[in-house]
C-alpha cells in the first residue's frame, strides 16, 4: 500500500527572546539526509541566508518551501546554538528523500499495451515514469487514468491497486499496478422513448461509436458484431449523433435525457463458432435513451452585422447572404449553419482576413416556430505577405518552389491561393506530403498588418526505383524496372529510364522532362522507345478459355510486332498558375510485323487498313501522329490520391507523313473524395476512346482497342475483351481413293475450300468505369480497396472490317488466286454460295457486351521502392460464356452439286442436267464415301471457339488501376 508521510512541524530549539534584548543571527544553514538533491539546490529554494536575522516566521516559510518541492517524504527542522558566535544560530534541515522508481509493472494487464498506457500518461500529463520520484499524488492520478483507459476498452469493472516493493540497499522501489480487468462490457440493446420523427433504426445509425457493426439494407440492418461500451463515447453519441440529427432537421429544442443503463450478463459464441469453440460469458449494457423532440423550427430572418458597431463590414452584406445555404422558410439545420460559417471563413480568408471569427446568435420565435439568425463577424486585421522563406530544401532551389506559389510578397495573404499553392507543390512529388496548416509557420506583425511565412519541407530522394510486374495469362509473366531521377540538379528536371521484360513482351524507354523552359511555365520533353510484342493466339486463347483450342495452328494469329519511335511534347497553362494545361505531342513510330502463319498474313494483308497488299503490308508501317490535348488536374498525389479531380482529352491525328491515317479521341476523368472524417477515400475513374481511319484507310489491327487486365477491368485477362470476327481464307480439302494407277495404290484429290478463321480484331470504341473505396490499414503503406469495374469494347464502324479489293478478288477470281484455285461462286447466296462479301461478320454476343468485375484488393507500398505491390480477388459479372461458331466451310457448287431429286445431295445443281465435277468423275462407292465425309467433317463442321471467360480471378501485380 502507498503510505503518505505527513510533514512534521518545525521544532523550536531556542528559548524565546525577551523583548528589547539582542537579536540572534543565522550563523549557518545545514542540510542532512539529501543524496540526489544537492545542498546548493535546496539553499536556493529557501528564503533564509547566512547572516540574516533569526526569525521563526521565516523558518516556517523555509520549511514549507522545502516540503512543496515534492523531493522528500519527511522534513524536520531544528535550531542549535552556534559554538563560535554566542548570538548565532545554526539552522538544520533533516530530510528523507522520496524513493526513486526504478521500474513500473502492470500485472494482470491484457486488454491494452504498455505503449498505450505511456501515451495516455503523456497525454494527461501524469508525470509518472521510470527514474522519477515516488509521488503518491501522481500515483493516484495514474490509477484514475488507468481505470479510464480500461473503461474505453470495455473493462468497466476493472480494479486497479497500486503497490510498491522496496529494493534492498537503495532508496528505490518497484511500482506495481495490480489490475483485475474483469469481464469485457459490450453495448447491448439500444432503445428510445419519445421518438416520433425518426425511427429507432435511423437514430441507432447516428450513434457512430455505439451502433453495432452491421450490413445496411434499405429497410433494415443486419447486425454482425456489437461494439465495446464506453461511457464517454456514449455521451458523444448522444450529443453529436442523436441531438445533432434532430437539430440538423429543425428540432432545435430537442432534449436528449440522461440514458438509463442496465448491466446484464450475456452469453456469446467464442470467435463466432459455437459448435467448435463453445460459448463464453460476458457483460453488456442495455441503453434506454429518453427524448423530448419538441417543435420543428424553420429558418427566419438572417442578419449579418459587424461585431464592432463602430465599424462597417469590408464585404457587401447582400453578397455574403447569397453564400448562406438556408432560405427563409427552409427547415433549420445547425449543420448547414456550421458549414456556412466555414464558408465565410474561406471567403474572408481570400481577402487577407486570416483571423476572421464569426459568431452566430439565434433568436427563437416559439409562436411562429422560426429561428431568426444574426451572424456577427469579427473581421480583425487584414494581412499582406511581407516575406516567404523555405527551409529543408537542401537540393531544390528556391525558385523551383517559388514558381509553384500562387501568392507573392507584397500581395494580400489569400488563404485559398495558399492552399492551392501547397497542392501544386505536392503534385511535384519532390517532397514528403505537405500539410498547409502544419508545414507553414506564419508570423503576424499586427502593427504593420503583414505576415512572414516559413514553409518547412522535407525532400524525397532524388533517385527513385520503381518496380512493375505480375503474372497474367495473355500478357505472360513480366517484370519491369523504372529508374527515375527526380528534381535533377534541384531544377525540377526529370530523367527516366524503364525496361520491361516478359515471356511475351519487351519494352525499353528513355525520357527527359523540363518543367519550366526558359523560366516560363512551358513543360517540354521527349521519349525514345523500342518494344516487341509476341501475339500467339493459339496459346493465348488456350489460356483465356482454359482449354486447348481445336483449330488448325495455321488458321489462328501468330505474329511478332516490333516498334521503335520517339515522341516530343510541350504543355502550357491556359492562364497563369492554372491547373488547366494545353499540350501538343508529336510521335513517330515505325512498326514491322513478322508473321508465322497464313492467318496472320491474312489479317494484315487482307484487311483494308492500308492501300498496300502483299508483303509490303507487314513491314514499314510508319505512323506520324500529332496529338493536341487539354488537361485539368487538382489531384493531391499521383500514387496515393486522397482528394481532387482530373480531366484529360486528346485528339490524335495520324497521317502527317507516314502511311497510317487515323483519328483517335481519348477522354479520361478521375475524382477522389475523402469520407469518414478523411480516413477513407472514394475514387472514381472513367475512360473512353474512339479511333477511326480516313482517306480510304482503316485502323491497323495492332492499334485497335483490347480491354481486360489490371488497368481497366481487373477480373479479365489482358487483351481478352474484344469482338470476335471471322476472316475468310481459301484452302483445300484432300480426298483420297484407292487405285492401282497411283503410287502405293492410293490417289489424292484436292478440292478448293473456303474456311472462316475466328480472330480477335479489337474494337474501335471502348469505355470503362472504375469505382474504389480505399481503406488505409497502416497509413499509406498498406491499404485495402473494395472495387467495381465495368466496361465494354466493340466495333462501331463495321465498315472498318473489310477485305481489301485485292484480297477479296484472290478468293473468287482464278486469275488472281494463289495457284489458280479460287471459288468463283462464293459470293452467291447459300446454298449455291457462301454469301461471301468484303464485309467481315462479327460473332453474335461479342460486340459491345458489358463486362463487370468486383472484389477486394490489398496494396502494399514500400517507402524505399516506389512501387505498389498488390494482390486482388475479383468476381466477374456478366461474363461471356458461350460457344462461338464460325460460318460453315464452303466448296464451290460446280464441284459437288448433283441433279435435282438425288438422295442426300450436298447441293442441288441449279441447271437441269448439270452435274458437279466430283460426282461426274467419281461415281458409285467412292463418291458416296466422299459425300458422307464432306457432309460430316467439312461442310457441316464449322470452327467452334469455346469463349469461356473466368468466373473468378486471383492475381498479383505491381501497379494500380488508377
Amino acid at each position: 500500500m502507498v503510505e503518505d508521510s505527513a510533514p512534521t512541524p518545525p521544532q523550536a530549539a531556542a528559548a524565546q527572546q525577551p523583548s528589547g534584548q539582542q537579536q540572534f543571527v543565522i550563523d549557518g544553514i545545514e542540510f542532512i539526509g539529501n543524496r540526489r538533491v544537492r545542498s546548493d539546490t535546496l539553499q536556493a529554494r529557501i528564503f533564509s541566508r547566512k547572516g540574516d536575522p533569526y526569525s521563526e516566521e521565516t523558518l516556517r516559510r523555509d520549511f514549507q518551501a522545502l516540503w512543496n518541492t515534492q523531493f522528500f517524504e519527511d522534513v524536520r527542522l531544528r535550531v542549535e546554538d552556534s559554538a563560535k558566535n554566542p548570538n548565532g544560530k545554526i539552522i538544520i534541515f533533516e530530510v528523507k528523500e522520496r524513493p526513486q522508481i526504478r521500474r513500473i509493472r502492470y500485472d494482470g494487464m491484457h486488454s491494452i499495451s504498455e505503449s498505450d498506457i505511456l501515451d495516455r500518461f503523456k497525454e494527461r500529463k501524469v508525470g509518472l515514469s521510470v527514474e522519477s520520484q515516488f509521488d503518491p499524488t501522481k500515483i493516484k492520478k495514474a490509477e484514475v487514468v488507468l481505470k479510464e483507459l480500461l473503461g474505453e476498452h470495455g473493462r468497466q469493472f476493472a480494479k486497479v491497486t497500486p503497490q510498491y516493493e522496496r529494493i534492498a540497499s537503495s532508496n528505490a522501489v518497484i511500482l506495481v499496478f495490480k489490475i483485475e480487468e474483469g469481464p469485457k462490457v459490450k453495448v447491448g440493446k439500444i432503445k428510445f422513448k419519445g421518438n416520433h420523427a425518426f425511427s429507432d433504426r435511423k437514430l441507432i445509425r447516428a450513434m457512430r461509436h455505439d451502433r453495432p457493426y452491421a450490413i445496411p439494407l434499405y429497410f433494415m440492418n443486419i447486425p454482425v458484431l456489437t461494439k465495446t461500451y464506453d461511457r464517454e463515447k456514449l455521451s458523444e453519441d448522444l450529443e453529436v449523433g442523436i441531438r445533432g440529427l434532430y437539430r440538423d432537421n429543425g428540432y432545435f429544442k430537442v432534449s436528449v435525457g440522461e440514458p438509463i443503463l442496465e448491466n446484464v450478463d450475456t452469453t456469446h459464441a467464442r470467435l463466432g463458432v459455437p459448435l467448435i469453440t463453445g460459448r463464453g460469458h460476458g457483460k453488456a449494457v442495455n441503453i434506454t435513451i429518453p427524448i423530448e423532440e419538441g417543435e420543428r423550427f424553420r429558418m427566419g430572418t438572417l442578419k449579418i452585422v459587424s461585431s464592432d458597431p463602430d465599424k462597417a463590414l469590408s464585404l457587401k452584406v447582400d453578397a455574403l447572404k447569397t453564400a448562406f445555404p438556408l432560405k427563409q422558410g427552409d427547415i433549420f439545420s445547425t449543420e448547414k449553419v456550421r458549414k456556412a460559417l466555414e464558408t465565410y471563413g474561406k471567403i474572408y480568408g481570400e481577402y487577407g482576413f486570416i483571423d476572421f471569427t464569426p459568431e452566430p446568435d439565434t433568436e427563437v420565435d416559439d409562436a411562429n416556430k422560426v429561428i431568426n439568425l444574426t451572424l456577427r463577424f469579427d473581421e480583425q486585421k487584414q494581412y499582406y505577405v511581407h516575406r516567404i522563406d523555405f527551409s529543408g530544401n537542401t537540393t531544390t532551389r528556391d525558385k523551383v518552389i517559388r514558381r509553384e506559389l500562387m501568392i507573392d510578397e507584397g500581395q494580400l495573404f489569400n488563404k485559398r491561393l495558399w492552399e492551392l499553392s501547397i497542392l501544386r507543390l505536392n503534385q511535384l512529388d519532390y517532397f514528403d506530403k505537405i500539410e498547409a496548416d502544419k508545414a507553414a509557420e506564419i508570423k503576424r506583425n499586427s502593427k504593420a498588418g503583414t505576415v512572414d511565412i516559413t514553409l518547412k519541407l522535407k525532400e524525397k530522394g532524388k533517385q527513385s526505383i520503381g518496380l512493375q510486374g505480375g503474372v497474367s495469362g495473355l500478357a505472360g509473366s513480366f517484370i519491369g524496372l523504372t529508374y527515375q531521377t527526380n528534381n535533377f540538379l534541384g531544377l525540377g528536371e526529370t530523367l527516366t529510364f524503364s525496361a520491361q521484360f516478359g515471356s511475351l513482351t519487351r519494352t525499353f524507354m528513355f525520357g527527359f522532362t523540363e518543367p519550366y523552359l526558359f523560366d516560363r511555365p512551358i513543360s517540354t520533353g521527349f521519349t525514345v522507345f523500342s518494344s516487341r510484342y509476341n501475339f500467339d493466339q493459339a496459346r493465348q486463347e488456350s489460356i483465356l478459355f482454359q482449354q486447348q483450342v481445336s483449330i488448325n495452328p495455321q488458321y489462328v494469329q501468330n505474329y511478332v510486332q516490333n516498334s521503335t519511335g520517339f515522341t516530343v511534347f510541350a504543355q502550357y497553362p491556359l492562364r497563369k498558375l492554372s491547373f488547366a494545361r494545353f499540350g501538343l505531342n508529336y510521335g513517330l513510330t515505325r512498326t514491322n510485323i513478322k508473321s508465322f502463319n497464313t492467318a496472320s498474313t491474312l489479317l494484315f494483308e487482307s484487311l483494308q487498313f492500308r492501300s498496300l497488299t502483299g508483303p509490303s503490308a507487314l513491314n514499314g508501317i510508319v505512323s506520324s501522329t500529332i496529338t493536341p490535348s487539354i488537361s485539368y488536374n487538382t489531384i493531391d498525389n499521383p500514387i496515393n490520391s486522397t482528394r481532387g479531380k482530373s480531366f484529360y482529352y486528346s485528339a490524335g491525328v495520324s497521317g502527317l507523313g507516314g502511311n497510317v491515317k487515323t483519328i483517335t479521341n481519348v477522354v479520361d476523368m478521375k475524382y477522389f473524395h475523402p469520407i469518414n472524417k478523411h480516413r477513407n477515400v472514394i475514387g472514381l475513374h472513367f475512360s473512353a476512346a474512339h479511333t477511326m481511319g480516313y482517306a480510304g484507310q482503316e485502323v491497323p489491327p495492332f492499334s485497335r482497342f483490347y480491354m481486360g487486365g489490371e488497368s481497366d477491368i481487373r477480373g479479365y485477362d489482358i487483351r481478352a475483351i474484344s469482338p470476335v470476327t471471322f476472316i475468310p481464307e481459301q484452302t483445300s480439302t484432300t480426298l483420297q481413293y484407292h487405285s492401282s494407277s497411283c503410287v502405293g495404290g492410293i490417289c489424292f484429290f484436292n478440292v478448293p475450300t473456303l474456311i472462316y478463321v475466328a480472330t480477335l480484331p479489337g474494337g474501335d470504341l471502348q469505355g470503362f468505369t472504375n469505382v474504389e473505396y480505399r481503406i488505409p490499414i497502416v497509413g499509406n503503406i498498406v491499404q485495402a480497396s473494395l472495387f467495381l469495374d465495368t466496361g465494354t469494347d466493340g466495333i462501331l464502324r463495321r465498315s472498318a472490317l473489310q477485305l481489301n479489293a485485292d484480297g477479296f478478288q484472290s478468293l473468287i477470281d482464278p486469275t488472281k488466286a494463289i495457284g489458280g484455285q479460287a471459288l468463283p461462286n462464293a459470293a452467291l447466296a447459300p446454298p449455291l454460295g457462301s454469301g461471301l462479301t468484303r464485309q467481315l461478320a462479327i460473332a453474335p454476343g461479342t460486340n459491345f457486351r458489358w463486362r463487370g468485375s468486383t472484389g477486394i484488393e490489398f496494396v502494399v507500398q514500400l517507402p524505399i521502392i516506389q512501387a505498389p505491390f498488390r494482390i486482388y480477388y475479383a468476381y466477374n459479372v456478366h461474363r461471356l460464356y458461350q460457344e462461338v461458331l464460325a460460318r460453315p466451310p464452303y466448296i464451290d457448287y460446280t464441284e459437288i452439286c448433283e441433279p435435282a431429286g438425288t438422295a442426300n445431295a450436298l447441293v442441288t445443281c441449279p441447271n437441269p442436267g448439270q452435274v458437279g465435277t466430283l460426282p461426274a468423275q467419281f461415281k458409285g462407292v467412292v463418291w458416296d464415301a466422299w459425300k458422307q465425309y464432306l457432309s460430316q467433317h467439312v461442310l457441316n463442321n464449322p470452327g467452334a471457339l469455346n469463349y469461356f471467360e473466368p468466373k473468378t480471378t486471383f492475381r498479383f501485380t505491381v501497379s494500380r488501376t488508377f
